[in-house]
């Protein structure tokens, strides 16, 4: 039985053995540290019951030649078959573009008027149409077809906030868009202005070309900018009750006080001033 355990002689020709074979083949390199690992575990001492015992609890912690070239594999795989972690960038919901209303459902959720306010929270709308005009920039879809449409939706969103954000704008799309009013149109048969509202107009226009001084035409702009209050609040609420004589009526006296709000900003002692009507 004893001659079934080698001799350190026959140990150190396996060892060296073992290495050059590990040399040749790079799969089995890959245990040259088990065979190693088993040879330090392996001393022989005195006796043989006592090597026959080192040798079998050293066989016990030692790995399989299989686990371990399986080990190496999986560690060795390609990153080329692991999925990619980066994903390709998605595109963005369309907004709703049924009207300009809708394109901003957070700042405005109920709608036009009458069923919504005609007040609108001026910075609420700025900040959702930053974020909305920001997703759908033409400059983040280069691709065609997607960069045509972002182009035309990103007007149409300018558009929308350049026409919410001024009360005159805003009702004179509400005019045309839910009543079918017209009020730029030169014909003026559904717009008459009233008497009272010409002769007032007249008076301001007439008071502006007589001034002589800044101070005289900083108390026309105030009078002026109490009238351009007033008759904004007085055209919202005739939308808003779904009145539109009246607000037809209102809306051609803002334009009114807005050109003479211009004609205030460009006065010149013994300047015409010239309203836009």
């Amino acid at each position: 039985m004893n001659s079934l355990i080698p001799s350190r002689r026959v140990l150190r020709q396996l060892d060296f053995a073992w290495r050059e074979w590990a040399h040749r083949s790079p799969v089995i390199s890959q245990t040259r540290t088990t065979t190693c690992y088993a040879r330090q575990r392996y001393r022989i001492i005195s006796g043989p019951a006592s090597r026959r015992a080192q040798a079998v609890a050293s066989n016990e912690h030692l790995p399989s030649r299989r686990a371990s070239t399986s080990a190496a594999t999986a560690n060795t795989t390609p990153e080329s078959t692991t999925p990619s972690q980066t994903s390709s960038p998605t595109t963005p919901k369309l907004p709703d573009i049924t009207n300009h209303y809708t394109l901003f459902p957070c700042t405005l959720p109920h709608g036009p008027p009458p069923s919504g306010s005609f007040s609108i929270p001026l910075p609420a709308l700025r900040k959702e149409f930053l974020q909305i005009q920001s997703l759908h920039h033409p400059d983040k879809h280069p691709e065609e077809p997607a960069h045509s449409r972002a182009l035309a939706l990103s007007a149409l969103i300018n558009n929308a906030y350049k026409t919410l954000s001024d009360p005159l704008l805003r009702a004179q799309y509400l005019l045309q868009q839910i009543y079918g009013i017209n009020v730029m149109s030169e014909d003026s048969s559904t717009h008459k202005t009233d008497t009272e509202t010409l002769m007032e107009v007249m008076d301001a226009q007439e008071r502006i070309e007589e001034a002589e001084t800044e101070e005289q035409i900083e108390e026309i702009r105030a009078e002026n900018a109490e009238r351009i209050e007033q008759t904004s609040q007085a055209l919202g609420e005739a939308l808003e009750r779904d009145d539109a004589a009246a607000a037809t009526r209102e809306c051609v006296r803002l334009k009114y006080w807005r050109s003479l709000g211009d004609g205030l900003h460009s006065w010149e002692p013994g300047k015409e001033v010239r309203l836009v009507h």
